[in-house]
């Protein structure tokens, strides 16, 4: 029962007495004042005491029954607490997006994502639990959040509704008895700030994947190479020993609960040529020397599977830790060429056997390859720009491991590498570049 000011229409009834009142009191005032103009005895003074008694209580009682009408009365109506029979389902709320319905494989483009069920409440009763999906309440399909939350303010407390779902890439039904609302069971899941207000936390996503062009900016030690190429006539620092650009590409794709997993690859080439005087017997078993041509070819690559957990530091950035584990190669190859000079025109119908043999006399090569178990623990920071693009930044470091060491080629027959160079493929890595995806 509770209490609560009304105006009712008080037209007819209160200018009535309204009236009545004018009219006693001014019959009262000409009465006294008719009365005192004269001479009176003592059976007028009686009787004009006696006619004062009874207007002030027709006074009395219409000044009681203006009171009555009011409006600032306060009159008791019977109302009904409208908040203690909400129904109540015991769940808290989510629209689900394309990235919810792509990890959890859902193929439909309706549902509402369950992102909280409160303990002992209907639904955790009926055996609902987080990140579920409702499809259809009361054989209505939940398109959104609002849609589902009128459907369930339009039954009442005590109704049993059937309840189809969407769990582990199955459709479930069930059903639940809606119970009372209990506001105290809302503070499980939502946070209640020092104005009193409640805030409804919002899911940030970690993304769904993506895959990309990778250049990947490596750091190995090429110390010991370079040294090599430098007694064989090369430069001081053939290939640069503060790192190259390598290209590769790579994808991954979610595997729930912030894990990613996928691959990736890379790799670079180059060569550097240079002169040397070339002292030998020619084939009179004469000590000759002759101006030949001297080329280095350095390579590295690496790939192999990689794994990832996320974060969503917010709706824009998104965090990550992991490793790639692979394998990789290091090789270096060297060839001299001994050429008779200017290359004469190359006639490709007549004798283009002979134009190959009289251009090129000799060539001799050397080639050193090492294979090697690959390690990557890295880190990564994704900007997100829209739903389908990103700018991924991430840094690591390439740890490697050779079982059989290096492998030596010389003129095409293998041999014992002795005192081989110390370079294997441990190195800083640093990334930074477009993701297709998110």
């Amino acid at each position: 029962m509770l209490k609560r000011s009304v105006s009712p229409d008080l037209s007819g009834k209160k200018l009535t007495l309204i009236a009545i009142a004018l009219f006693l009191m001014s019959t009262s005032i000409f009465v006294h004042n008719t009365v005192w103009a004269q001479e009176p005895d003592e059976e007028v003074e009686k009787a004009l005491e006696e006619a004062g008694k009874e207007v002030e209580e027709a006074m009395q009682e219409v000044e009681e029954s203006l009171s009555e009408i009011s409006p600032s009365s306060e009159i008791e109506v019977e109302e009904k607490n409208e908040s203690a029979e909400t129904p109540f389902m015991g769940v808290y709320l989510d629209d689900i997006d394309f990235e919810d319905a792509y990890e959890m494989h859902y193929d439909y483009n309706y549902g509402v994502l369950l992102d909280g069920v409160v303990k002992g409440g209907p639904a955790d009763k009926a055996g609902l639990m987080k990140g579920d999906i409702i499809m259809e309440f009361g054989g209505e399909k939940a398109r959104y959040e609002d849609r589902l939350t009128s459907l369930i303010k339009s039954k009442h407390v005590g109704d049993k509704v059937e309840v189809k779902y969407f769990r582990d890439e199955k459709i479930m039904t069930t059903t639940l008895i809606l119970g009372s609302r209990k506001p105290k069971k809302e503070e499980q899941y939502k946070e209640i700030t020092k104005e009193g207000k409640v805030i409804r936390k919002k899911k940030l996503s970690v993304g769904y994947g993506g895959g990309s062009w990778i250049p990947v900016w490596y750091q190995p030690d090429l110390k010991d190479i370079n040294n090599i190429l430098s007694d064989l006539g090369f430069k001081k620092e053939t290939f640069s020993e503060n790192g190259f650009l390598l290209q590769g590409g790579g994808g991954k794709g979610t595997i729930g609960k912030g894990w990613f997993i996928g691959g990736m690859g890379a790799g670079y080439e180059n060569s550097e040529t240079t002169r040397h005087d070339w002292v030998h017997y020619n084939n009179d078993g004469i000590l000759d020397t002759a101006n030949v041509s001297r080329s280095a070819k350095y390579k590295v690559s690496f790939g192999g599977v990689t794994l990832d957990k996320r974060f969503a530091l917010s709706r824009k950035f998104v965090g990550s830790f992991g490793f790639l584990l692979g394998a990789g190669k290091n090789s270096i190859g060297i060839s001299q060429t001994d050429n008779s000079g200017n290359f004469a025109n190359f006639d490709c119908e007549k004798d283009p056997s002979g134009d190959m043999d009289s251009s090129y006399i000799y060539k001799s090569t050397f080639s050193l390859k090492q294979k090697f178990l690959a390690f990557q623990p890295k880190v990564m920071l994704m900007y997100r720009i829209n739903s389908w693009l990103g700018i991924r930044a991430e840094a690591g470091y390439m740890t490697s491991y050779s079982p059989n060491g290096w492998k030596a080629k010389r003129n095409g027959e293998s041999v014992k590498i002795i005192n081989g160079p110390d370079t294997s493929m441990n190195g800083y890595t640093f990334t930074i570049g477009p993701w297709f995806g998110f």
